[in-house]
């Protein structure tokens, strides 16, 4: 308060007053603050899950000028991120995460905020986010069951080649065999050509020999016997080279040749790898000018043959003294007699000669030697030989007893070739021999029968031949013994290459006490082959030529027994083969069991090719196993089979099923249990491959059924009236007059339908116009009658956000012709969100919001009518926030309810279209805004009582 002195001076008549104080003046001079009153609470939070995301709803606090912040956070505790502002009680969150969120609601008046309130919610996906996850899981099915179909696929694949693994293996067993035979065949054949050989200048002879010897550690008897009659002479060896057991002095470049199971092998290298005699041979080159030799090719060398040779007057190794030898001709088993003829080696003696080959020898790529001879070829002859030979043999601890018999008759009449092949032979030979010593006694039996007839003055000559061994032998943790007979018929002898057949059998049993315990084993080896050469057969097949013909059975068979392993095992095959054209079948079985499993399994194979330009095979393997675990006990049974075709890799199909059954018992006495079973089509016709198929599946508590497929069809037999078919993508339903049909790629053109009830029309005729219910893709609906609880009610609606043009019709649907009340109801909201802080905001322009609705009816089969018109007016508002988002609301929104009166009992139709269409200018002054919603409804709901 302020004291002020006032003088008052009066102008005029009069003295002067004398000075006094004013009259004090009191009044508020200091301002006071405005107080708000406090903002309470938010009370009555409900969240509420709804399509697309979470509605939260609240009540209203009860003063002026109201604003609530949205905040969300991770925890009931926060951290807090302001969202959204509001003046409304509600709000609609989505995010599509499925993320569970806490949501804090804030009200503030003038700035000030009241105590938040804290819900929990979690935000539903939105629809396209469902929408796009069922497309992605469905993907998923496809996809898995694809790839099963794949693996699946791929382990047929992997089963034939298995199977013709069993096949090689059966047939590497049976040759391994077929070859002991033949080298057992050919040493005995070598044996008898060398004594017919050397006594064919005899007229005739009988030869005795005994020889008897005794001494401190040995004792030994001898008796040989022999009767030959022969005429002229033959093949004059001068020298001959067996390699039974050693190289017998053959020397070699790099490191001296080896000699394996009586083949001479010339050492490893790749500068012209060759084989030296002995020197000091005196072989007379005038009288002497032939060698003969037999060669064996191992996997795929290149031939480069040459003989060299140095004699006593010139030692030194030059090509001037090389003579050529050309590739022969391989059998089989690789196999040639080299006939090396006129060497130009006269006049001189020769000392020492060399073989080459090849360019090079290499681990897998190999020639090998089985005899060399130089001689000369002699007029025909013809010899017959007995010869027998006994021997017995006691020294130190070690008692051998053996005996050996040879019949042998050979005829060359006027024959002066070279090639000992071609002449008449007949041989028997038996061999026997017994041997006992301190820890081991042995026994072995060889026989062997044989004939060869050359083929008049041709090239070919047949031959037949059964070879027979046995052999017995026990130690003292071993006993084995072994069974083997072959028979044989050829044409020409030796190789065969024309013609041949063969029956091979062989058996051996072994038990032996080894370090992991005693082990008994046996084995069985079959096989029955016949081949030709298709051009002695007749040319008569559109690619005629020289073709090979062979058809054949093998068979395989083994069983082993030990301490904690019993196993059996059978393999057979057959095959078939003439030119480009080839059959097999082969079917394995094998049982095991152990001290923890038991296991049994079959797979069989057939398979039919053209030569690389197609095949086709079946396969099968059937499986079932039993076995315990430290998880408990396990049983599984199991069948996969295929089928496949194909065309030079570039088109295929296959089909694969299987089925299995598990079955797991714990040893808590929970049990697991799985039932499944697949059939995949696989096809393939250049562009990559198709699946399709289906899988079944039973756990215990959920049967599954899957199929991936374009189509199915299930169609009633005789065209019943009732029935259903699933076919390219939809399901039919039918009885009678009426039909169901649900799914996609039915119906009229643009009607674009996903359901249809209405008359038994069939699904290409189905329409919107004949159904008395009808679903499309685009989310409408319609549905032409309910009956409930005496009210007849009929509601359509439609939440296209298209304005004008939009339609929506309500039947028609049959009425009782009681008064219908009618509620046709617009609604459209648009709403605008700027998110960029700022003195900027959103600002309403020209224009107004408005629409109109025309509703047409329909009775009967009258003509539609224009009945009623839907004015819908509507409003804009802003919030701009300058600490906050600016929004803005465009609405529209209307609604009529009229009595229908017409007392018609025929049907009716309502149909709704939005012919009229404004909105009110929004624009922001920034320019822009990041964000929109628009949502839209349109409804007609007719009630009848």
């Amino acid at each position: 308060m302020l004291a002020r002195k006032l003088t008052l001076v009066e102008i005029g008549v009069g003295a002067l007053p004398s000075p006094s104080p004013a009259a004090p003046r009191y009044s508020t001079w200091f301002p006071v603050a405005y107080r708000p009153p406090e903002v309470p609470p938010v009370d009555g939070v409900v969240p509420n899950p709804v399509a697309d995301g979470v509605l939260i709803e609240w009540n209203p606090v009860d003063q002026a000028g109201v604003i609530y912040v949205i905040e969300r956070g991770p925890s009931p505790q926060g951290p807090w991120t302001e969202i959204y502002r509001t003046v409304e009680t509600r709000y609609l969150y989505s995010d599509g995460s499925g993320t569970k969120w806490w949501f804090r609601i804030t009200p503030t008046v003038r700035g000030k905020p009241g105590s938040g309130s804290v819900v929990e919610a979690t935000p539903s996906p939105t629809t396209s986010d469902l929408i796009e996850q069922q497309q992605r899981l469905t993907k998923e099915i496809a996809d898995r069951i694809e790839a099963d179909a794949m693996e699946a696929a791929a382990r047929a694949d992997g089963l034939a080649d298995a199977a013709r693994d069993l096949m090689a293996e059966a047939a590497l067993r049976q040759q391994g065999v077929s070859d002991a035979m033949e080298a057992i065949t050919q040493e005995a054949q070598h044996r008898a050509d060398g004594d017919l050989n050397e006594r064919l200048a005899r007229e005739a002879a009988i030869t005795l020999e005994a020889e008897t010897r005794q001494s401190d550690v040995e004792s030994l008897s001898r008796a040989l016997s022999e009767i030959v009659a022969g005429s002229g002479t033959q093949f004059d060896s001068r020298k001959i080279w067996y390699f039974d057991t050693t190289a017998e002095g053959w020397t070699g470049n790099g490191s001296d040749p080896t000699v394996i199971d009586g083949w001479l092998r010339p050492a490893n290298g790749t500068e012209a790898p060759w084989v030296q005699s002995p020197p000091a041979l005196e072989i007379d080159g005038s009288a002497y000018r032939f060698a003969k030799l037999r060669v064996k090719r191992v996997g795929t060398p290149v031939w480069n043959g040459y003989l060299q040779w140095i004699t006593a007057e010139d030692q030194n190794w030059d090509v001037d003294k090389r003579a050529q030898i050309p590739q022969p001709l391989w059998d089989d088993h690789g196999v040639a007699t080299v006939d090396v003829a006129d060497i130009a080696w006269w006049p001189g003696e020769v000392d020492a000669v060399r073989l080459q080959f090849g360019d090079e020898q290499a681990v897998a790529n190999y020639f090998l030697v089985d005899w060399v001879a130089i001689g000369r070829p002699t007029p025909g002859a013809g010899v017959a030989l007995v010869q027998e030979e006994a021997r017995a043999r006691v020294a130190g601890d070690v008692a051998e007893a053996s005996k050996r018999e040879t019949l042998a008759a050979q005829l060359r009449g006027d024959y002066e070739g070279t090639d000992l092949s071609q002449v008449a032979t007949g041989l028997f030979a038996a061999e026997r021999d017994a041997r006992v010593s301190a820890d081991e006694a042995s026994a072995t039996a060889i026989e062997i029968l044989q004939a060869r007839m050359p083929m008049g003055d041709g090239p070919l000559a047949t031959e037949a031949s059964v070879t027979e061994e046995r052999q017995a032998r026990a130690d003292g943790d071993s006993a084995n013994a072994e069974a083997i007979g072959r028979v044989s018929a050829r044409m020409p002898a030796g190789d065969g290459a024309v013609a041949s057949a063969e029956a091979l059998d062989a058996v051996s049993a072994r038990v032996e006490d080894t370090e992991d315990g005693v082990r008994a084993v046996g084995d069985r080896t079959s096989s029955l082959e016949a081949q030709m050469t298709y051009k002695h057969a007749g040319d008569r097949d559109w690619n005629a030529g020289d073709r090979k013909v062979y058809a054949g059975v093998k068979t395989w068979q083994s069983v082993i027994a030990q301490g904690d392993r019993a196993n059996a095992k059978q393999v057979e095959s057959v095959r078939a083969e003439l030119g480009e054209f080839e059959a097999s079948a082969t079917r394995s079985i094998e049982v095991i069991a152990t001290e923890q499993a038991a296991q049994a399994v079959q797979v069989q194979h057939l398979g039919v090719e053209l030569d690389g330009k197609a095949s086709a095979d079946y396969v099968e393997e059937i499986s079932a196993r039993v076995e315990v675990t430290e998880q408990g006990i396990e049983a599984v049974t199991g069948q996969l089979t295929s089928v496949k075709a194909e065309v030079d890799g570039k088109a295929s199909a296959q089909v694969v099923q299987g089925m299995e059954a598990r079955v797991v018992q714990t040893e808590g006495g929970l049990a697991q249990v799985m039932a499944k079973a697949f059939l995949h089509l696989i096809a393939d016709a250049g562009g990559g491959p198709l699946v399709g198929g289906m899988e079944l599946g039973n756990d215990g508590n959920v049967v599954s059924l899957r199929f991936l497929t374009n189509s199915m069809e299930i169609v009633a037999p005789n065209g019943a009236s009732e029935g259903m078919e699933w076919r390219n993508g939809y399901l039919r339903v039918w009885k009678g007059a009426a039909q169901r049909i649900i799914g996609p790629g039915f119906g009229a053109n643009g009607d674009n339908l996903i359901d249809y009830f209405g008359p038994n029309v069939g699904a290409a005729a189905a329409s919107k116009t004949n159904a008395m219910m009808w679903m499309d893709a685009n989310g409408s609906a319609y549905f032409g009658g309910q009956l409930s609880a005496g009210i007849l009610r009929n509601a359509v609606q439609t939440t296209t956000t298209q304005t004008i043009g939009t339609e929506l019709v309500n039947g028609p649907f049959a009425t009782n012709g009681r008064v219908r009340t009618v509620t046709v109801s617009f609604t459209r909201r648009h709403e605008r969100v700027q998110t960029t802080l700022g003195p900027s905001g959103f600002v309403a322009g020209a224009g107004q919001n408005t629409a109109r609705v025309d509703i047409y009816r329909k009775i009967g089969n009258n003509a539609e009518t224009l009945w009623q018109v839907l004015n819908v007016g509507g409003s804009v508002n802003i919030m701009n926030e300058p600490d906050g988002a600016d929004r803005a609301v465009s609405n529209w929104g209307g609604s009529f309810t009229v009595n229908d009166t017409s007392p018609s009992s025929e049907t009716m139709q309502y149909r709704a279209v939005i012919s009229g269409f404004t909105a009110q200018d929004v624009t922001h002054t920034s320019g822009t805004f990041q964000q929109q919603t628009i949502t839209q409804s349109l409804a007609v709901i007719s009630v009848e009582n």
